[in-house]
């Protein structure tokens, strides 16, 4: 067996396994602090080097969108074929008009043949009644922008007779048709095995006791036991029963409902009679709609209504008429008396009428009448309150729930019109996503992707319907603690795949691109993003189909700039996908010349009313920005479109027009920090060593900027590109040079560091040195020293190197330093490097905690610079004086000469 196969890795030491009773080696406080120690380093390294200064991801703000105070359905912008924003009511105030003739017995009635003339069927070749489906979704029939439109069975109304009490046999079990009247719910099915004959009435009216001794007909029958069978008589012999008061006190129900006892009688009157006749008995359902029916011929009567609406909700829910389907003929008596008052202008009085018809669970164009009833409510911010009320919210979302966004597009294009509205007040908002509004949206989006994958036919309205749900969670998303069930409920993938497969929907995937601007702030939400396996390939795409749009492409820059910005596995793929780099370059061009010419036509207040192009720009050379932060893809960059971005940044940068826009100037100098960060001067093929000149040039006058960040950006640059001599000869032989001592004055911490960067490579070559030496540069570093080096080692550690390379040189340190200078710097120094006085560590102290501490490593990196500084000073004043009696019996050397410390 082979020896190293006892030895396991611990600690990352091998070491040889050991007897299972001896406890496993620990590591040792030196092998912590190491490790501790390197991932510090490597944490810091970018910051620390002196070569050049560090790339950071580029942020900037969200695409600005102001919120309209306007409640509209579609925007103002009209296009063709959108559902109706208003609609006429006017047609329900006709419901309740008795048609001239009826039906044949075996007829339904519903409450359109009692409102509408119906034209002559031609005669019929079967005894079968012709029933036609008459179920739409469709807006244009809607009979002219109705909100309610009852489906009906056409019938033949040539013949119309009451059916006779003679010869009455047992109804046999009929079969019913599908239509779309009311639910398609059936009549109440008879047992086939009953013997009792069905009875035809002419009022739903509960039946009345009728004294046969008393008949005014003059006959008695086993037949005829109340009133109603003797109206079925014929409509010819009404007048005469509604003459005999005795029929009509015997029928206090059928009569008071209809209005017939309170002929000629006053209001105060009417209602005494009424008071006296119910007095006795508990209200139903019948009684409060018989109100309802009395009460729509009045005016200024609406608190009433609202009573007696209210009353009949709580009756119905009494009766278990909520709770289950009810019969066709009760909902159509519900209905018809709820239809007559939903032209009131009374926004409350409408929504206890919503409230009425959406217990009722009706469906079809039924349900799209009530959603277009609450959505014309909660257009008004004003009527919000009413929708804390009672249980509206609750019933509204249910029937929402009950609807198809295939089937019932209409209902959902004001449904979700009404949930959109209404999520724009903040306190609605939180009452309906605890309602579980989101996962029902996801739901009905999954349904809409699902068919449009299967290329299953759909009606236009589910585009609009779609339109509306995403414009509600535009909304929705705005709070920020749903971001979890956002993500859980798969609403981003799905989202997602709405703006792949609905891409030419210009109006969709606006509403998409709000959405995923606002949640991309979010990390959770980034990492879903990305999550779908398509999204590089469809926001390219979307970039190429509108290149001209810029509120869609503004908000997917950004979108794409915060994906790439926070995971670097995104940066690959994104730069590897077809035309990724290309399509950003050609948005670029795009925006750029839409600037160019606003500019050109002095008319900026006009058009920038209506767009920001510059905003795209920013958002457009974030995304390169971010993308280049990976080494390979910067480097590959550089290589391929080095020449023309460079280009295109400096004719942003001496533009008079762009420099009053200090973000995309601010984006433009970080995106040349990311790219200049992989210049190396050994290559005279890199872009940035052909044009390092131009590039400083277009930078000077943002490093004297009143604009901090601009002079920081400045700076950074520079730091990266005087590594080349090209540079530093620039640098020294212009103004910049001066720019930069003067800022040294400065007490900005980031911007001294980034500047003492500078002058770290400046320091390379004697002419600026004597630059330095000649206006009071090393005063200035020994005063930041003093000042902020024990509170930013990092910045202390830059000084001590700028000026260790400033007498790297020199063998007479007085020939560069002033003796009083010199003594500052050693008292700084020593100060600086006491560790026992800094972290209380003495020798031989073994205290790990202190040791793997963050300030304690990077006052490490500080004190290996410092140490050396402070040693080389030191043995210059020990060894001055024979330095200087060598110096006179030797040959002055060259000032160029580089001695390094080792030769000291």
């Amino acid at each position: 067996m082979e020896h190293r196969s006892d030895e396991i890795k611990l600690g990352g030491i091998s070491k040889v396994s050991l007897p299972f009773y001896e406890p496993p080696p620990r590591k040792t406080s030196a092998e912590i602090i190491n490790e501790a120690r390197l991932a510090i380093r490597e944490s810091q390294m970018a910051e620390s080097s002196f070569i050049s200064t560090p790339i950071k991801p580029l942020q900037t703000q969200r695409p600005f969108t102001p919120r309209n105070k306007e409640r509209l359905l579609f925007g103002k912008k009209n296009k063709a074929n959108r559902p109706p924003s208003s609609f006429s009511l006017r047609y329900l105030q006709n419901e309740a008009e008795i048609p001239t003739n009826v039906p044949d017995s075996n007829m339904i009635l519903s409450p359109h043949m009692l409102s509408t003339t119906t034209k002559p069927i031609p005669p019929k070749t079967t005894s079968r009644p012709i029933f036609t489906k008459q179920r739409s979704n469709s807006l244009s029939e809607v009979n002219d922008n109705k909100i309610f439109n009852i489906g009906i069975k056409e019938i033949s109304l040539n013949k119309v007779r009451l059916p006779s009490l003679d010869h009455m046999k047992p109804l046999q079990k009929r079969k019913f048709f599908n239509t779309s009247s009311l639910d398609n719910l059936p009549e109440e099915q008879e047992s086939p095995d009953s013997k009792t004959e069905r009875k035809a009435f002419s009022s739903p009216q509960e039946r009345t006791d009728f004294n046969d001794d008393d008949s005014p007909f003059g006959r008695s029958s086993s037949k005829q036991k109340n009133l109603s069978q003797c109206l079925l008589l014929g409509p010819q012999n009404l007048n005469k029963i509604f003459d005999n008061r005795h029929i009509i006190e015997n029928s206090e129900t059928l009569f008071i409902g209809t209005g017939y006892l309170n002929r000629g009688h006053s209001p105060q009157r009417r209602n005494k009679v009424q008071n006296s006749i119910l007095e006795s008995k508990e209200r139903t359902v019948d009684n409060v709609i018989d109100d309802l029916n009395n009460e729509s011929n009045r005016i200024d009567n609406e608190d009433l209504v609202i009573e007696l609406l209210e009353e009949l909700y709580e009756k119905m829910e009494k009766d278990n008429l909520l709770s289950s389907k009810i019969n066709s003929k009760m909902k159509i008596h519900v209905l018809k008396a709820l239809y007559k008052f939903v032209e009131s202008q009374n926004e409350k009085l409408l929504l206890n009428i919503a409230r009425v018809i959406l217990a009722l669970k009706v469906t079809g164009n039924n349900l799209s009448g009530v959603c277009k009833l609450i959505f014309k409510v909660s257009k008004n911010d004003k009527n919000d309150y009413l929708f804390f009320q009672k249980n509206i919210l609750e019933l509204f979302l249910d029937a929402l729930g009950r609807s198809s966004p295939l089937d019932d597009a209409e209902a959902c294009v004001y449904g979700y019109g009404s949930v959109k509205f209404l999520t724009m007040n903040t306190q609605l908002l939180d009452k309906i996503l605890s309602l579980g509004i989101l996962q029902l949206m996801v739901l009905h989006i999954k349904i809409i992707n699902n068919a449009k994958m299967d290329k299953t036919q759909m009606p236009e309205q589910t585009n609009h319907a779609l339109f509306q749900l995403t414009g509600a969670l535009r909304n929705i998303v705005s709070e920020e603690n749903i971001y979890e069930t956002f993500i859980s409920c798969g609403a981003i993938q799905q989202l997602c795949q709405t703006m792949d497969l609905f891409s030419a929907d210009l109006d969709i995937i606006s509403n998409i691109s709000r959405i995923f601007s606002t949640i991309s702030t979010n990390d959770c939400c980034c990492d879903s993003l990305v999550e779908y396996k398509d999204i590089y390939k469809v926001i390219i795409h979307l970039f190429d189909k509108y290149p001209g749009n810029e509120e869609i492409i503004v908000r997917l820059a950004y979108t794409l700039g915060n994906i790439v910005a926070k995971i670097d596995n995104t940066r690959v793929k994104f730069y590897h996908e077809k035309n990724s780099v290309n399509s950003l370059l050609n948005l670029w061009k795009i925006y750029l010349e839409r600037t160019l010419k606003i500019c050109s036509l002095k008319t900026d207040n006009e058009l920038i009313e209506n767009g920001n192009p510059e905003d795209v720009m920013i958002k457009v050379i974030r995304v390169i920005a971010n993308v280049i932060i990976n080494p390979d893809i910067g480097k590959a960059v550089n290589e391929s479109y080095g020449c023309l971005l460079i280009d295109e940044f400096l004719k942003v940068l001496i533009s008079n027009p762009f420099k009053k826009n200090e973000e995309l100037v601010m984006s433009i100098l970080s995106t040349l920090n990311n790219l200049s960060y992989y210049y190396t001067s050994d290559m005279e093929t890199d872009i940035f060593h052909i044009k390092q000149v131009e590039i400083v040039e277009g930078i000077t006058e943002y490093a004297r900027s009143r604009n901090k960040e601009c002079v920081i950006e400045s700076m950074r640059i520079m730091g990266n590109l005087s590594r080349s001599k090209i540079t530093r000869d620039y640098i020294t032989e212009s103004e910049v040079f001066k720019i930069l001592l003067n800022i040294l004055d400065k007490a900005d911490l980031t911007l001294l560091k980034t500047t003492i960067g500078v002058f770290v490579n400046l320091m390379a070559d004697n002419k600026s040195r004597n630059l330095f030496k000649n206006q009071g540069g090393i005063a200035k570093l020994i005063t930041i020293l003093k000042n902020y080096g024990q509170n930013d080692w990092l910045l202390g550690m830059l000084v001590c190197q700028v000026i260790w390379n400033y007498c790297i040189d020199t063998m007479d340190l007085y020939e560069l330093i002033p003796d009083d200078e010199i003594q500052q710097l050693l008292v700084i120094l020593a100060d600086y490097l006491d560790e026992e006085k800094l972290f209380g560590v003495t020798e031989g102290s073994e205290d790990a905690e202190v040791y793997v501490t963050q300030e304690y490593l990077i006052w490490e990196e500080f004190a290996s610079v410092a140490t050396n500084l402070l040693e080389k000073i030191e043995y210059f004043l020990d060894t001055f004086d024979q330095i200087h009696i060598e110096s006179e019996t030797t040959l002055t050397k060259d000032s160029s000469t580089n001695l390094s410390f080792a030769a000291w």
